[in-house]
């Protein structure tokens, strides 16, 4: 491992761009989603990459034993830079950085981005936070693991500019009471390799009867390009959670299997959610039943959820934009379906 010591910089290193390759080249443009500023809306925080000061220290690696050393021995106000290549194994961290100093995890050219790869799609994870918190993880892959990343009881980090594929269950999981974590300008495809009803794009908390703590709250997963080959939901919202918000998403349809219930791109199962400003294709995969539905699994959840602006091309008359299932509650304004047909079932509000 090679240790070099920088002077903080004048001008903050630019992130890269997000950009958001053709889906299909049959799809229809997107339609731009109408502004909302409903009075009690919860406001998106901006990414903590806009705040991010300049390293303390720059750890640069080469090799898949120089990280797993840098991930054990990190300090708060480090940036761990990884070289061009493959890192094979099962990569973790307990260690936290600071508000005024975070960790970094990126690759040391965010052109040709480091790829950390698991041993097999059948076991382990690619990469997971225990415990550490107020990290930022960007432009790196994440690829071959069961899981891809997953934050257990980590507060205030941030995924950017990552692509997580190939993964046998779940490609990100915030879960084990993580608070105000966040993943933006992202990319997640071609997950539950070994698992389809278990491939969910982004999972929010815990199912009941899990070990962890379900209570994973004010997540963000903004400017996310799902699919395709996501085979369960793109983003599975769980009961006990709070505040999550989902917003400007591109959601391609094509290889959600159906299994396990997967039928739907986002299953809301938590309480004050918000859904807004994003794009939805069903891309004729008749195992989508509608594009958002909500599921109560604990009374009382499954509430005061909030659909804006999203809108929904699903091919034909069938599937609703917002399907509130038994015992749910949604508010919904300024959704879009293509074709025109029916917008919500269940307890909605509209308007």
């Amino acid at each position: 491992m090679m240790t070099r010591i920088v002077r903080p910089a004048i001008g903050k290193k630019s992130l890269k761009g997000f950009l958001l390759l053709s889906l299909v080249a049959t799809l229809p443009a997107p339609i731009a989603a109408p502004a909302v500023h409903a009075a009690n809306e919860i406001r998106t925080a901006p990414s903590a990459l806009t705040a991010a000061p300049a390293p303390l220290r720059v750890v640069s690696c080469a090799t898949a034993s120089c990280l797993s050393r840098a991930l054990k021995d990190v300090q708060p106000g480090d940036r761990i830079e990884l070289a061009p290549g493959t890192y094979t194994g099962s990569f973790s961290s307990a260690v936290s950085g600071t508000a005024e100093r975070p960790i970094e995890l990126t690759s040391a050219d965010p052109a040709r981005q480091a790829v950390l790869s698991g041993y097999s799609a059948s076991s382990g994870y690619a990469f997971n936070l225990k415990g550490g918190s107020r990290w930022i993880i960007r432009s790196l892959k994440f690829t071959n693991a069961q899981k891809g990343i997953i934050l257990d009881r980590s507060d205030d980090s941030v995924l950017s500019d990552v692509e997580v594929y190939g993964t046998g269950y779940e490609a990100v999981h915030f879960r084990d009471g993580s608070k105000r974590g966040r993943i933006e300008s992202s990319w997640i495809h071609d997950t539950g390799l070994s698992g389809p009803g278990y491939g969910e794009g982004v999972y929010v908390g815990s199912a009941e009867g899990a070990s962890y703590d379900q209570n994973v709250h004010d997540t963000v997963i903004s400017g996310v390009r799902f699919g395709p080959n996501i085979r369960a939901e793109h983003v599975d919202i769980k009961e006990r959670t709070l505040r999550t918000i989902v917003e400007n998403c591109i959601f391609d349809g094509t290889g959600i299997s159906g299994a396990n219930y997967a039928d739907s791109f986002i299953d809301v199962k938590g309480n004050d959610a918000v859904i807004r400003g994003n794009t939805a294709y069903r891309n004729g995969n008749a195992a989508i039943a509608d594009a958002f539905q909500l599921h109560s699994i604990v009374a009382g959840w499954g509430v005061n959820n909030r659909f804006a602006g999203n809108t929904a091309y699903l091919d034909g008359s069938a599937g609703y934009v917002v399907n509130a299932t038994r015992d749910t509650q949604a508010f919904a304004s300024g959704n879009v379906r293509y074709p025109a047909g029916n917008l919500y079932a269940g307890n909605v509000t509209s308007g």
